[in-house]
């Protein structure tokens, strides 16, 4: 009976394998921020940030460089696809996302990495130590876990839908200002929250023809909505568990890391560490000296210098 449990296990981990190699995806090219200051050790992996939905790396820049001057890394912010600055592009899967993070670290001539994702971009660090763990010295989590996102996150599928739909309605003779005025009275019935409200406002961008667009691409996040935000769990199930060391973050006033979702978690991610901060779920943000603090403890021993 052990042994008949033991080769379903194992069997399962190589269907897994099977499947991520045969949705192999090819990683885009990133726009990215590096800081960097004479006392980071530069031999050391450095730590790669990857934003939440909706975001970008600018959203990290004050605690990315506290992170550089405190620390002993070298800091690595990404715009991932589909946001900021980098390319708007078809597929917006947690592989995507991962197979990105690989293509820049084979551009920056990076060995491995310490993985820091943020919601979103926690998925597609996750994704990463799992399907390449010889890529990731150690991971930190912000916020999230692989369990579903609760129904309560503000960014909906109707948030997105609604901003295919209203982009077009702007008029152009409008100036961008103007614009994310005139889109406010339509968000405010979905979105109630001001800070959360005025993140999708921000997000509105004039075109250089002079219609009106988004810095996200609300159409690629759509595409790959159930594997990003329903069922993130397809796309990791049955991989080896990551064995390095994990550290997830999380806020006390948020809804994404729970005691069912951390036990799934440890399911594969067995040597994480806790720590929750009175924050929402932009804890670098609520709490940024504690978040730096934590973040630099964690990662001042170079595992493989």
């Amino acid at each position: 009976m052990v042994r008949q449990r033991i080769l379903s296990a194992i069997l399962a981990r190589t269907q897994a394998l099977r499947n991520y190699r045969a949705t192999f995806v090819q990683g885009t090219r990133l726009e990215y921020v590096s800081y960097s200051t004479p006392r980071n050790q530069m031999e050391a992996p450095p730590i790669v940030v990857m934003h939440d939905l909706n975001l970008s790396g600018e959203s990290w820049r004050h605690v990315a460089s506290n992170l550089s001057q405190h620390g002993l890394r070298q800091v690595i912010t990404v715009d991932a696809r589909n946001h900021g600055l980098s390319p708007h592009i078809s597929g917006h899967s947690p592989l995507h996302l991962a197979a990105d993070v690989e293509a820049l670290m084979g551009h920056q001539r990076l060995n491995k990495i310490v993985a820091l994702g943020h919601g979103m971009g926690g998925r597609a660090m996750m994704t990463l130590a799992l399907t390449q763990p010889q890529l990731v010295e150690r991971v930190i989590l912000v916020d999230t876990t692989p369990a579903p996102v609760p129904s309560s996150f503000y960014l909906t599928r109707e948030v997105f839908e609604m901003m295919i739909q209203v982009a077009p309605t702007i008029p152009a003779n409008l100036s961008l200002s103007e614009g994310r005025r005139f889109i406010l009275p339509i968000f405010q019935d979905v979105v109630q929250d001001v800070s959360e409200l005025r993140t999708v406002i921000q997000n509105l961008r004039k075109m250089q023809d002079s219609t009106f667009g988004w810095s996200v691409n609300p159409q690629a996040v759509l595409s790959s909505w159930a594997e990003m935000m329903i069922d993130y769990e397809s796309t990791i199930g049955g991989l080896s568990p990551f064995m390095g060391e994990v550290l997830l973050i999380a806020g006390s006033q948020s809804e994404f890391v729970t005691s069912t979702s951390i036990s799934i978690m440890q399911r594969y991610f067995p040597n994480t560490v806790v720590q929750i901060l009175d924050a929402g779920h932009c804890v670098y943000e609520d709490q940024p000296e504690q978040f730096v603090e934590l973040v630099v403890e964690f990662t001042q021993v170079c595992l493989v210098c």
